[in-house]
């Protein structure tokens, strides 16, 4: 903790651990959305809706996850360890990043279509083995 910041009561752990979780499984259900869409559109259903539906799941699923990881590390502040003190939070924002180059993407004119939805299913195959790894 900084000087002069009091810690917070460890109680609150259990609050930001809850509200982690939430945010966590939001976030996770938006990209997985995602990235069904995407899947779609590259198994031969193109669309222009398809595209703008993905990139909007994507936005709510990349704001969700960003919560969750500040809730994750303002949960560990709060049992008076650090900001990061796991690989858990590492790879969750590693995955964060990537679904943050997967929006990127979507605004190149020259990525859109085909190679926007790859970057999207390829973020969401990053996303799920990190979460399978550290489980």
């Amino acid at each position: 903790m900084s000087p002069g910041f009091p810690a917070p009561p460890p109680e609150w752990a259990r609050s930001w651990r809850l509200l982690q979780a939430l945010l966590q499984f939001a976030g996770f259900a938006g990209v997985t959305v995602a990235a069904g869409l995407g899947l779609r559109s590259l198994l031969g259903r193109p669309g222009a809706g398809l595209e703008d539906r993905a990139l909007r799941w994507t936005r709510a699923g990349f704001l969700l996850l960003g919560g969750a990881l500040a809730a994750g590390a303002l949960r560990s502040q709060s049992l008076g360890g650090g900001l990061w003190p796991e690989g858990r939070e590492a790879w969750g924002l590693v995955a964060w990043l990537t679904f943050f180059a997967v929006l990127h993407v979507h605004r190149v004119k020259a990525f859109r279509g085909r190679t926007a939805a790859a970057a999207g299913l390829g973020g969401w195959i990053l996303a799920a083995l990190a979460w399978l790894a550290l489980r």
